[in-house]
């Protein structure tokens, strides 16, 4: 993955590497490499369970949040 970032009129070093960063940051880069950094074995059947039922717990969360105002 390409990350172009291009120099704006009167713009600092400083903040284009800044803006630069934002963006690697934005594409979560950094953590897929981490991620790659040490084999992961697939998940146990329990765990993905587990994941799954805090995920629902996320969405009804912000479903209610939604409406909410």
């Amino acid at each position: 993955m390409t990350i172009k970032v291009t120099k704006r009129d009167g713009e600092s070093g400083e903040r284009l590497l800044k803006r630069f960063s934002g963006h690697v940051k934005g594409t979560r880069l950094i953590q897929k490499f981490r991620k790659l950094r040490y084999f992961e074995g697939k998940p146990s059947t329990r765990k993905e369970r587990a994941s799954a039922v805090s995920r629902e717990k996320y969405r009804t969360a912000n479903k209610k949040k939604m409406f909410v105002g």
